[in-house]
């Protein structure tokens, strides 16, 4: 199971973990700038995931109470809005950089495309009046959706169930990042509060679901990465094997669902409530970074720079679903579509162990 589990999440991650990655290469411009473009790149992965997290949190109670313990596999699969497959780079606040050509502005997040990009060069210049920096946005992984794979144990009681959602901590491969999830999700049974409910195929219960997700990703920037028609002084000592980044979400969401059974095996349910969370980068090392000279000689100064970003960004929506769920003996299936921004379709497999 933990083969599959790996491979699974392997397929899943891997494509968006190799272009986190670029997030490093944004830097060698500037912390500052650097700190802005880094967020425009990753924001609609930041998303997807905190929202992603809660796409897939209900699980209907069972009144009839013959299975105590149940095991379930989830697929939360979280649709990025098309506007945030781009982003303007005049519209971020970049102090020091701008377009080469005024008319190719948008550049790709990480879910863009993979072959376009944006060349950036630095607003100061030399004495022949040439761009002092240039250098590339990175492109993206190309995906309109994310699909997040985990696991869940579920406990049953009194009109009430808990559900431990996970994914080990595991190593990716082919790659140095490392992921892993640990979440718990309480759903209580509001019917038995109302006599009037008790006999009916209505029902009614309220859910509560946090999550934390963190990764973990050796980097490899080196010096070299932008271009200057100029010779570049300065002292670029490294070393540069110490480099990481440090990703880690947490995912929070309350709400009501209504349901009704329709027969034995079926039942409809819907939900609506408040999410929310809250994503945090970390890129620790040293790595080159290039500036122009302060005293406006027209050059460029590279240094080292420790510990150069941290980013922390809170997201909030509200989410409504709606879904089916079909239950035969000891396995039930449940098909939910969140119609929220970064909603889509989730997916949760059980069986009932006792």
């Amino acid at each position: 199971m933990r083969k599959l589990l790996l491979l699974i999440i392997s397929v899943h991650y891997f494509h968006f973990a190799q272009h986190l990655v670029n997030t490093g290469n944004l830097i060698q411009g500037g912390i500052e700038d650097g700190s802005k473009l880094v967020d425009a790149y990753i924001k609609p992965l930041n998303k997807a995931i905190v929202f992603g997290l809660s796409n897939v949190t209900y699980s209907k109670i069972e009144k009839q109470k013959k299975h105590k313990l149940s095991f379930s596999a989830k697929l939360a699969y979280t649709g990025i809005p098309k506007k945030e497959l781009t982003y303007d780079v005049t519209k971020i606040g970049l102090k020091n950089f701008e377009p080469k050509d005024p008319d190719e502005i948008m550049a790709q997040t990480v879910l863009g495309d993979s072959l376009k990009h944006v060349v950036l060069v630095s607003k100061d210049k030399d004495f022949l009046g040439r761009p002092l920096i240039e250098f590339k946005t990175p492109g993206g992984s190309q995906k309109k959706a994310i699909p997040l794979p985990f696991l869940g144990i579920t406990y049953h009681f009194n009109h009430a169930h808990m559900t431990l959602n996970f994914i080990p901590y595991v190593n990716l491969p082919d790659s140095d990042f490392k992921i892993g999830m640990i979440g718990l999700n309480y759903i209580q049974d509001l019917s038995v509060m109302f006599k009037s409910l008790k006999k009916k195929p209505f029902g009614l219960s309220v859910g509560i679901h946090g999550a934390y997700l963190f990764g973990h990703s050796a980097l490899n920037i080196k010096p070299g990465g932008i271009y200057s028609p100029v010779t570049i002084s300065g002292n670029l000592s490294g070393p540069y094997d110490n480099q990481t980044i440090n990703i880690s979400y947490l995912s929070y969401f309350l709400a009501i669902y209504p349901d009704y059974e329709l027969n034995e095996h079926f039942s409809l349910f819907s939900g609506i409530g408040f999410n929310g969370g809250h994503a945090y980068i970390q890129v620790k090392g040293t790595y080159p970074v290039y500036a122009s000279d302060p005293a406006g000689v027209g050059s460029v100064i590279a240094e080292d720079i420790e510990d150069p970003l941290n980013l922390f960004n809170t997201y909030f929506r509200v989410k409504i679903e709606m879904g089916i769920r079909g239950d035969w003996n000891r396995f039930y299936v449940q098909l939910n579509y969140n119609l929220a921004s970064y909603g889509g379709l989730a997916v949760n497999l059980g069986y009932k162990l006792f």
